[in-house]
């Protein structure tokens, strides 16, 4: 899944706020080699994540890792 696929996905969410949550290290999508460049490919599961996070930033104004950390949580217990 592209960043813009994220990124439609996921109502509100902007490719800056989706670039800073992959630098800060909220989110690791696996990277693939195109030529010279690399792109991040994002799984389902990187989908969910960022969803639930931008819930809580977005929504309930919590600070990005603290977000990003709550949704991880919830995602580690909620059953497959």
């Amino acid at each position: 899944m592209t960043a813009g696929e994220i990124i439609e996905n996921i109502e509100g969410l902007s490719r800056d706020r989706l670039t800073y949550s992959v630098r800060a290290g909220c989110v690791n999508p696996k990277k693939i080699k195109r030529r010279s460049l690399y792109f991040n490919e994002f799984s389902e599961r990187d989908l969910s994540l960022i969803g639930r996070a931008w819930e809580y930033i977005y929504k309930h104004d919590m600070r990005t890792g603290a977000a990003f950390k709550r949704a991880e949580r919830e995602l580690a217990a909620s059953p497959r």
